[in-house]
């Protein structure tokens, strides 16, 4: 083990420089909670800080330095770490973050993948150092150069988690908002973004295909297209969320089959003449139940259990 000794002292907060790295996964709400404690007890935990001749910069503590700086609190106790390098600070600022969860999942893509990018270092050395598998240092570093800025801000704010966001990268980035947007939307866990990805990304997925799983994501897994046995989280989806995604599967779908039948050939269209007739009835089965409801009368079953 090392026996390096570190020393502890108190700083100006404007002495401080904030970590850009950290700023990626140091949001307002982790502001917000060391600016209640620093208003009442101060800083009461020190910061930790790498020092380069006469400057210093954080290495753990971003939230509440800027949480200091925002109540006008002027001076706050560090630990100067004598690590030796940039290199070496940056490896000791992504264990504390891996350790302590404090920059979160985008700070550590972005230690990792400058680590190995820029200072040489190689996986399996943050394999040792971190205690964690090839496959989670790749995916961390997925997040730094796959993913859209768009989808890093709703990381960032936590409205997508760490692993869905990792499944998300792996989309081209002109189709990460949407997939992200709509995954929100319907409720989608982790293993659902997984397996919808996995079908967008196969070679034989058809384009109309790849538009629903952006769009109407929940309305592809409820057709069980992607998958059938796969749950999805516990908490039961509305019905008329449901009943959106399914609508907004069909006409996409519908346009698909209009533009393909407009440039087919009579030899095309003969070989399907089975196919198109059950899609025409269903689709007057489903113009009757439509009617019925532009009517005002709904298809559930009445007091006296009759159906539409």
């Amino acid at each position: 083990m090392a026996s390096t000794k570190h020393k502890a002292c108190t700083l100006k907060v404007g002495q401080i420089e904030k970590n850009p790295i950290l700023a990626l996964g140091t949001g307002e709400k982790d502001v917000e909670k060391y600016e209640w404690v620093t208003k009442i007890y101060g800083n009461v935990v020190p910061a930790i800080v790498g020092q380069s001749g006469n400057a210093y910069r954080i290495l753990a503590g971003q939230a509440r330095l800027e949480a200091c700086a925002h109540n006008g609190i002027q001076e706050i106790p560090v630990i100067v770490s004598e690590t030796s390098g940039e290199e070496e600070q940056m490896k000791l600022a992504l264990l504390l973050s891996t350790v302590r969860e404090e920059g979160g999942s985008l700070s550590e893509g972005a230690f990792i993948d400058t680590l190995i990018t820029h200072h040489g270092v190689t996986r399996r050395e943050l394999m040792v150092l971190l205690r964690k598998s090839k496959s989670w240092i790749s995916k961390r570093q997925s997040l730094a150069l796959k993913l859209s800025e768009e989808v890093k801000g709703m990381v960032k704010d936590g409205v997508i988690c760490a692993r869905t966001a990792e499944e998300i990268a792996k989309l081209p980035r002109e189709a990460q908002v949407s997939f992200a947007c709509n995954t929100v939307r319907d409720g989608l866990n982790k293993t659902n973004a997984g397996q919808l990805v996995g079908l967008y990304m196969r070679e034989d997925t058809g384009d109309a295909l790849r538009k629903a799983i952006l769009h109407a994501p929940l309305a592809v897994l409820d057709a069980g297209i992607a998958a059938t046995h796969v749950s999805r989280r516990k908490e039961k989806r509305g019905l008329p969320e449901r009943i959106v995604g399914n609508v907004g599967f069909l006409i996409r779908l519908a346009w698909e089959l209009k533009g393909l039948l407009a440039t087919a050939d009579a030899k095309s269209l003969c070989m399907v003449q089975e196919e198109l007739k059950s899609l025409r009835a269903a689709l007057m089965d489903l113009r009757v139940v439509l009617d019925g409801l532009h009517a005002g009368v709904f298809p559930g079953k009445p007091k006296g259990g009759e159906t539409l």
